[in-house]
């Protein structure tokens, strides 16, 4: 049984979240769906994320054990005829078979983009957030700059959240970054691990305290820990991408993933 690890990017909009849902359009399900019109029934790809619903990915990384003696090249050009147009596998790579996704993951890079026009941008309706304010760029600059560190992040759990809140909830975020793309303000956060939808949190926080819908001091104590407004924030899932996984050594990549 060869083990593949898959890079996939999708527009996430018509989907219930990556992971499988019964009744549900989910990634993984169409990922199940393509697996068994290639007659490997019994595969089923694992992703470094379970993005939710609505949420986007350039860079999700995924691995499926197949029982069909493939090589990468071959799989990769099979996949791409019975894949739907909203989702496509970008490149593939032969793996170990105790390679894995989620667990030997480092980290991950997310996007967040705010349609930030003086009039709204109807090509960005799908994957950004139009606020109902303009946006300045050096006051979430400068509310950005408190976030990056390691820090337990109960103050912005969501109900939902699965992981334990003794030790669970402790994550590293080592880079919280705002910069415009034409019309377009972009929020790049990178961390070794995240919480239930705490990059959408963060940018809700972020925006409200920019805007002065919430304090400094609110937001000071969301990070604490502590329950705050800032802490109850969340933009929509439509502004944010999942860009990029990291690994210690990355897959072999064919063809050559982009960087």
């Amino acid at each position: 049984m060869p083990t593949f690890a898959l890079l996939l990017a999708y527009d996430g909009t018509d989907f219930a979240g990556w992971w499988r849902q019964p009744g549900l359009r989910t990634v993984a399900g169409e990922l199940d769906a393509a697996f068994s019109r290639l007659g490997d029934t019994q595969a089923q790809a694992l992703g470094a994320s379970r993005t939710d619903a609505g949420v986007h990915a350039r860079g999700q990384v995924a691995h499926v054990a197949t029982m069909r003696d493939w090589t990468a090249g071959e799989l990769h050009a099979a996949l791409a005829h019975h894949l739907p147009p909203d989702l496509c596998c970008t490149a593939i790579a032969s793996v170990p078979d105790d390679w894995h996704a989620c667990h030997q993951a480092l980290g991950k890079t997310y996007s967040y983009r705010i349609d930030n026009g003086v009039v709204a941008d109807p090509f960005q309706a799908r994957y950004a957030w139009r606020t109902p304010f303009r946006c300045d760029l050096n006051d979430l600059r400068a509310v950005a700059c408190a976030i990056p560190a390691r820090r337990d992040w109960r103050g912005f759990a969501r109900r939902g959240e699965m992981r334990d809140a003794d030790s669970g909830l402790v994550r590293q975020m080592t880079d919280v970054s705002w910069d415009t793309e034409g019309s377009s303000l972009v929020c790049r956060v990178t961390g070794d691990g995240f919480i239930y939808r705490l990059v959408r949190s963060l940018v809700g926080a972020m925006v409200a305290v920019a805007h002065g819908t919430c304090s400094a001091d609110d937001l000071a104590a969301a990070l604490a820990g502590d329950d705050s407004p800032a802490g109850r924030q969340q933009a929509p899932a439509c502004g944010l991408c999942l860009e990029q996984v990291a690994y210690a050594v990355p897959p072999s990549w064919s063809p050559r993933a982009p960087a």
